[in-house]
């Protein structure tokens, strides 16, 4: 991302999905400084780098702002307390985002400034991507008046298009945790471009971690489960560390005739030591204790959209924003074009981790581990 050579264009403005306008007044009103300024706090902090994707959130009941940065193939992430701007965390992890950088020619900053000038209001987040290929930067802003809105800058036009309000906001959150499916659309085999739900499938991913060997092994069952009423097909993934076996959980997913949408409905989970079961953490299924199923794969994905893949509350909740339609991506088992990433968090922890997708094939990248082979079983 280079400096600002023309103003920024305004795609479009609509309205957020977002907490309700209380929520956001609480957190803008806890900071002492604007997003714009912990921009340039973060990358002061990285030394180096082009920031990417900048938040203003709560995070296990501390109000901070978060800070991703691009330094070559990895980031950096510098969270800083929205008082007094000290940094709460930092750490660099292996997330690419070159591509997205290398063909933006405005600054997050920049970008801030012009979308804030077409809807007036107070900027809680700015987040750099891809869309065919172009730079766009989404701008969420309480507006001045309450409401959350949208605004979408081309990083390389510098064109304003269009502006316009949007209604009030979604109070169910950031990410939608409700998906309407009717009974007569579930099937528990099937495929939509990045998840294949086909019996003898399978996905071998590997990496490394601190020195030791990682492997996720990731196998479509021929197998099937009743699970709040729905026939789901069982996914078993195998975690190994050093050669050990550390985890193994057995998904349970169905997916929609009519949109080719992929949920997820829950895990069993066996948590290994020294060869022996000593734990289940995180198991959870739809329809138990308040569980409800959530999006795994949407049909259609969208650039933006933010959805819980876990609706499980205080077990599981994970999250998923699609962040980027054009990733490329090299692994052990050859380079992928017009990938699909994926940014993971969960209100339950900090942190936040990145997973690809390739058309046809599904899961390629799963934080550190990238794929290594794929195919399907022989029978």
């Amino acid at each position: 991302m280079h400096a600002l050579a023309a103003a920024c264009a305004l795609a479009t403005c609509l309205a957020a999905p977002g907490p309700d306008e209380t929520d956001w007044l609480k957190l803008v009103k806890e900071a002492s400084f604007p997003l714009a300024e912990a921009i340039d706090r973060g990358l002061k902090e990285a030394g180096a780098g082009v920031a990417f994707h900048a938040e203003l959130e709560e995070d296990e009941g501390a109000i901070v702002y978060s800070i991703d940065i691009a330094q070559g193939d990895r980031t950096c992430n510098v969270v800083l307390g929205v008082k007094d701007g000290k940094v709460v965390e930092k750490e660099v992890e292996d997330e690419d985002h070159s591509d997205a950088v290398e063909a933006c020619k405005i600054t997050l900053g920049a970008a801030i400034d012009a979308a804030v000038k077409a809807s007036p209001g107070e900027a809680v987040e700015a987040r750099l991507g891809l869309k065919d290929g172009k730079p766009v930067v989404t701008v969420r802003i309480l507006r001045d008046d309450g409401k959350l809105a949208v605004v979408r800058v081309d990083g390389a036009t510098g064109k304003v298009l269009a502006a316009a309000a949007g209604p009030k906001p979604d109070r169910a959150g950031v990410f939608t945790d409700t998906f309407r499916v009717e009974a007569g659309e579930w099937s528990s085999t099937g495929a939509n471009p990045y998840f294949i739900l086909e019996p003898g499938f399978f996905l071998v991913l590997e990496g490394e971690e601190d020195g030791e060997a990682l492997r996720l092994t990731i196998t479509v069952l021929d197998e099937t489960r009743v699970v709040a009423g729905v026939e789901t097909r069982v996914v078993e993934e195998r975690e190994e560390e050093g050669g050990r076996l550390v985890e193994i959980s057995r998904n349970c997913f169905a997916i929609s005739k009519r949109t080719n949408a992929v949920y997820y409905f829950g895990e069993d989970v066996d948590i290994y030591k020294a060869g022996k079961v000593v734990g289940h953490g995180g198991a959870w299924l739809a329809g138990e204790k308040g569980a409800r199923f959530g999006l795994m794969m949407p049909g259609t994905p969208l650039l933006g959209a933010r959805y819980y893949q876990e609706v499980a509350p205080g077990v599981a909740m994970d999250r998923a924003e699609i962040v980027s339609l054009t990733k490329t991506l090299e692994t052990p088992a050859g380079q992928f074009e017009g990938c699909l990433e994926v940014e993971e968090t969960t209100p339950l922890e900090r942190g936040k981790e990145s997973k690809v997708y390739a058309a046809g094939i599904g899961l390629i990248r799963d934080a550190d581990l990238k794929l290594t082979r794929y195919g399907r079983t022989k029978k």
